[in-house]
């Protein structure tokens, strides 16, 4: 059913208009900046390394991080990153185009739901621009992490889901297909979640839309279909890995819903109310003018289901043990397909309503690009962009005064739609443009190691390179070649290391580093890579010289550490 006050005479032009927009926002915020900021560590590198080995030793089965079987997720998201590097390269941006893919996909089907809930293609367009322009979703959205994937398939699932709910006969019975292959997908990329999520949005929507028979009888089909597009690979994994179902299901799920067991990222309660909000910048300014909007609106069955979307989920990770804040992403969708049906219907009945963003970005914009010149540099760290810095924080500066200006120039518009499409113009070039503009000098070397990294592959390609967990992927990205053994604390591999007598050698204790080094010669070094120069050159130090052995020679830089036995070694580098 159209929301009666979504009525109005079609403008063609405004269509157009908007569904090209809508492309353009996903290219400039989702596929031009992939490439433009370096890898972040660990989850980038992670999720870059599993695939590059899956590509070198055929293993397409059983994912393994370093050499060790590595259990927390399924294979997905490891084949759609493995399948770009194979057509794009083993880069950065091939790395991330799986999630900017996905999330572009997700706002295909944003349109497609609002397209049939209002029969309009502006407020469709609109609607996917704001999912886009969402700060959590622009975010994700770019980087080489499950959960944009995850979040894509599950709206996928639900979308279909409705669609079928929609529709009679044959062409029903196709939409439970689709939504049980699109539940299966999400379970091969994250797991469990993929069942929980839609069934804990889609069970109290029927209850309240009273259809007990669709209830008891329209998840049947989705759930068999999920079932048998799982099964070839879950038995595959069985039997090549028998351990896999129970570590994933009781360790990877119960233990960290619960509590129980090592479950990491306790926090309160309330921990996702204002992520949420802040994740929904900058549209959670808006939720007044939405609020009063959807009123006029009525309730409906899409109504009430987005409603349902939006708040399940974040409700039901609060109850977890286990909180991040990229759980509740599949909740900016639904969130998204409300904010622009509230806000076109709000400005439909309140026309000349001022929302003042402009007072705020314009004098921000022309600061910032009054002060640029100024910037203070420390010689000790270097710029805070690096090379560059100037023009970066200068291009970000009208940015936002481009924000400014078009918000300004939307409240003179009459047309509620076109209002605000014009509202989206702004964040969108503002995320455009951010990747690029980011103060990446100031982040921490540990985070960003790559580039780093790679200056010292001729060493550490003939080299046993002993890398803590929090360094370990970075190495497996910058050095592929390299001997790379993890040192201490195994992390997240203690499962893989603790169960699996062959990677027995791999990880060398703190009590095992000294006969390693004892083996150093010119010809095959030994290199440490540490995260903590100060702390880990005492540390190193203080044990070499209680063995008698010489100590190392060093390269580092701010918080990161490369320690070279022996130490003439790394002259000849």
């Amino acid at each position: 059913m159209m929301p009666a006050m979504l009525e109005h005479d079609r403008s063609p032009r405004l269509d157009r208009l908007a569904l090209l927009t809508a492309i353009a926002v996903f290219i400039g915020i989702f596929i031009v900046p992939l490439g433009l900021r370096p890898m972040v560590m660990p989850d980038e590198g992670r999720y870059g390394v599993i695939p590059l080995e899956m590509i070198e030793t055929g293993e397409w089965i059983v994912p393994h991080l370093m050499g060790v079987r590595y259990f927390e997720k399924p294979v997905l998201g490891y084949w759609m990153t493995a399948t770009a590097f194979l057509g794009f390269g083993e880069n950065a941006f091939a790395l991330r185009l799986p999630a900017a893919a996905t999330t572009g996909f997700a706002a295909g089907l944003v349109l497609l739901f609002v397209r049939r809930w209002t029969a309009r293609w502006d407020v469709a367009a609109i609607a996917a621009m704001i999912f886009m322009t969402s700060l959590e979703v622009a975010i994700l959205g770019t980087a080489a992490i499950l959960d944009g994937p995850f979040a894509a398939l599950v709206t996928v699932s639900i979308t279909f889901f409705f669609l079928a709910w929609r529709a009679t006969g044959p062409i029903r019975f196709g939409w439970l297909v689709a939504s049980g292959v699109a539940c299966g997908l999400a379970f091969l990329t994250k797991g469990f979640l993929a069942i929980a999520i839609p069934g804990i949005v889609l069970a109290p929507w029927l209850a309240w839309e009273r259809d007990w028979k669709g209830l008891f009888t329209l998840p049947w089909v989705p759930g068999i279909v999920a079932i048998a597009t799982v099964l070839p690979w879950g038995i595959a994994v069985h039997l090549a890995a028998p351990e896999y179902w129970h570590y994933f299901f009781w360790v990877e799920h119960i233990n960290r819903f619960t509590g129980g067991g090592d479950a990491q990222h306790p926090e309160p309660w309330w921990y996702f109310l204002p992520i949420f909000v802040v994740g929904l910048f900058p549209w959670c300014l808006t939720l007044p003018f939405v609020i009063g909007g959807l009123r006029r609106v009525g309730g409906s069955p899409e109504t009430r289901l987005l409603l349902c979307w939006t708040v399940i989920p974040v409700v039901f990770f609060s109850i977890s043990s286990w909180k991040l804040a990229t759980y509740i992403l599949p909740s900016f969708a639904p969130a998204a397909m409300l904010v622009a049906v509230g806000l076109v219907n709000y400005f439909k009945h309140a026309p000349g309503k001022r929302t003042h963003g402009e007072w705020l970005l314009i004098p921000l914009g022309a600061i910032l690009l009054l002060i640029t010149p100024f910037m203070p540099i420390d010689p000790s760290v270097g710029s805070a962009w690096e090379d560059g810095g100037e023009w970066r924080l200068a291009v970000l500066a009208t940015a936002l005064l481009a924000w400014g200006l078009f918000d300004r120039i939307s409240q003179r518009t009459v047309d509620p739609a076109e209002r605000v499409l014009l509202g989206c113009l702004g964040p969108a070039l503002a995320f455009a443009v951010a990747p690029a503009c980011l103060p990446t000098g100031w982040m921490k070397i540990s985070k960003v190691p790559v580039a780093w990294l790679e200056t010292m592959e001729p060493i550490a390609s003939r080299s046993v390179v002993l890398a803590e967990a929090s360094t370990i992927h970075g190495a497996g990205w910058a050095w592929p070649d390299a001997e790379i053994r993890l040192l201490g604390s195994a992390g997240e591999l203690t499962w893989g290391v603790e169960n699996f007598e062959e990677h027995a050698d791999w990880h060398v204790t703190e009590a095992e580093l000294l006969p390693v080094l004892r083996t150093a010669t010119i010809e095959r070094p030994v290199l440490v890579l540490a995260d903590d120069p100060e702390a880990e050159k005492a540390s190193l130090e203080a044990k070499v010289d209680a063995a008698g052995l010489p100590r190392p020679a060093y390269r580092t830089d701010r918080d990161i550490l490369i320690a070279v036995w022996p130490p003439e070694a790394l002259d000849r580098d």
